[in-house]
């Protein structure tokens, strides 16, 4: 499939721009094509920004945090883009419509520190930073193409767990753990409630709950091939790593193994 891109011009001139919180300009001059077959379908970048400044709308009416965009948008993102392996993993895609089409959503969604803008939201810096591509690695995680809700994990967790535990952590890309760990984290029967504590830990206090369990299961990644595992194996390997953490709910600890 054939796509477009931002050249260096093109992303030295947005840059500035975007640090200052300005409109971007038409930046027909600087794009290039990538890419082979048939022509992308440009007009789906702008519906999908489209209904994504929606959802942000009446998230603001509705006055809830700016990050439950995040939770409403991204199966958006993940369900209207084709299947195409080089537009979909290349990084300049993704910096092209953060620039072009997503600006204004994005800086309402990340304020920043005393405004400042963190251009890594456009992919301008850690380029898997990129909003939208992290919106799409959502869905294309949390996707179960034979469940009623094909994106029903994606819906649950906080922006940090998302941000901290899922998309920085590379094990977590291996989908029998990351299932896993959220059947565990999120239970159906919470209803969305985390099962570990969440919030800050204390080691001297012994107050350790998701965080640690997700810095066990990263520590032990380097002795067990996660890739191997079978759901059930994933599972039993959770239950172990998550004795004596403390529960969300009264911050009694987990013994259940």
């Amino acid at each position: 499939m054939r796509y477009r891109v931002l050249t260096k011009g093109g992303l030295d001139v947005s840059r500035p721009l975007l640090a200052e919180r300005q409109a971007v300009p038409d930046l027909s001059q600087y794009e290039q094509l990538l890419g082979s077959g048939d022509a992308f379908d440009e007009s789906l970048l702008g519906a999908i920004a489209e209904k994504i400044r929606k959802e942000q709308g009446k998230i603001k009416r509705e006055k809830l945090p700016l990050e439950e965009l995040d939770r409403r948008c991204f199966d958006i993102v993940h369900g209207s883009l084709p299947r195409d392996e080089l537009l979909l993993s290349d990084m300049a895609f993704w910096s092209r419509f953060a620039i072009r089409h997503l600006s204004d959503v994005i800086y309402v969604r990340f304020p920043g520190r005393m405004g400042k803008v963190n251009l890594d939201n456009f992919g301008l810096g850690s380029r898997k930073e990129c909003w939208p591509y992290k919106l799409w690695v959502r869905g294309e995680l949390s996707y179960e193409s034979h469940a009623t809700d094909k994106y029903e994990f994606g819906r649950v967790g906080s922006i940090d767990v998302w941000t901290s535990h899922v998309h920085r952590q590379n094990f977590m890309s291996i989908k029998p753990m990351l299932r896993s760990v959220f059947d565990f984290q999120y239970p159906r029967r919470l209803k969305g409630k985390p099962f570990l504590w969440e919030g800050e830990e204390d080691s001297k206090k012994g107050v350790l709950g998701i965080r640690t369990l997700i810095r066990r299961l990263s520590e032990n990644w380097a002795s067990v091939e996660y890739s191997t595992l079978s759901d059930t194996d994933a599972e039993a390997l959770v239950q172990i790593h998550s004795k004596g953490l403390h529960l969300a709910n009264d911050k009694s600890l987990h013994t259940r193994t």
